[in-house]
């Protein structure tokens, strides 16, 4: 059995971005969904309380959801709870019902308890905006269970976000790892999303990239292995309220930064098949123009993981 895992940063997708001013596709993005065939897909960036994904009524001509179709699509989202992010980012978690389910178990007292994706409750210190966690179970198959982390390290200076790293790949996924749920039942544990930092760039010693990353030598000794090194990210001369770019590195069309990534435990996955690549949505959805994907879709294009399980 295969399963593909997407991760996708969808540019403050919020309803602003949903106004006649600022139109985003959203029959577009669940396009993309649909046709790569993900079974679940991680979203960052997605703002006003999910509206966009909402299948409340007053929203639902205009949602990605809608677009999927209610019946055959779950979502569910997230605040990321930074103190320090003035524009209030937020996660979500999409996946076909026929695929995954969410874990539900049952109380000593009769009653059961569903497991809800949920933010992360971490120290102040350890990562700006916590990451978004969840747990799905294979409908049919093999016995075993996903853990998503949900992740979109801060922006700021690259001391910073190297620590951020540091503390997610180091302290955050051994926790979330080693927890048992259900004695006998594997779990596969994934961080996923806009690391903010390259995988690796050979011929430039600059700044700091994922894989300078040890991760053997902190709790759980654990080899995390991240991959996915094709560039995710356009350059940005379509922008014109980019406030954290390098002009000259976004000159021109085409892809900018390597920062969509997945991360995972390379014991732990051993005996699994993956493949990873970059959804070139650009060519495959809009026909080679940059400038009308950045402006309709994203500045991110999808990543996914297919998993392959005896």
């Amino acid at each position: 059995m295969s399963y593909r895992i997407g991760s996708f940063n969808l540019k403050n997708l919020g309803q602003t971005a949903m106004g006649k001013e600022h139109p985003r596709d959203l029959a577009k993005i669940a396009e993309i969904i649909r046709k790569e065939d993900f079974d679940v897909v991680a979203l960052q960036e997605v703002l006003s309380e999910g509206k966009a994904l909402s299948w409340e009524q007053d929203s639902l001509k205009r949602s990605i959801l809608y677009e999927l179709g209610t019946s055959e699509w779950d979502f569910a989202w997230a605040h990321a709870e930074s103190e320090t992010d003035p524009r209030s980012e937020g996660y979500a978690f999409l996946w076909k019902k026929k695929r995954f389910r969410l874990p539900v178990a049952k109380l000593e007292n009769g009653t059961k308890r569903t497991f809800y994706p949920r933010i992360c409750r971490l120290r102040r210190d350890l990562m700006t905006r916590k990451p978004y966690y969840a747990r799905f179970v294979a409908r049919g198959g093999p016995y075993f269970e996903i853990r998503l982390l949900c992740v979109h390290t801060h922006f700021t200076d690259k001391v910073q976000r190297r620590q951020e790293l540091d503390n997610l790949l180091k302290e955050v996924y051994p926790q979330v790892e080693d927890r048992v749920y259900y004695k006998g039942r594997p779990s596969y544990t994934i961080i996923l999303g806009d690391y903010n930092a390259e995988l690796r760039r050979l011929f430039n010693t600059s700044g700091f990239y994922v894989a300078d990353i040890e991760t053997a030598d902190r709790w759980g000794g654990k080899k995390i292995q991240t991959v996915q090194d094709e560039k995710t990210t356009l350059k940005r001369r379509f922008d014109n309220d980019d406030q954290d770019a390098d002009a000259s590195a976004y000159a021109g069309e085409g892809y900018a930064n390597n920062y969509d990534h997945f991360s995972y435990d390379f014991d732990r996955f051993s005996g699994v098949q993956i493949d990873v690549k970059r959804i070139d949505a650009v060519a495959t959805y809009c026909g080679g123009n940059f400038e009308n994907y950045f402006k309709t879709v994203s500045d991110h294009v999808p990543i996914v993981m297919e998993m392959s399980l005896k």
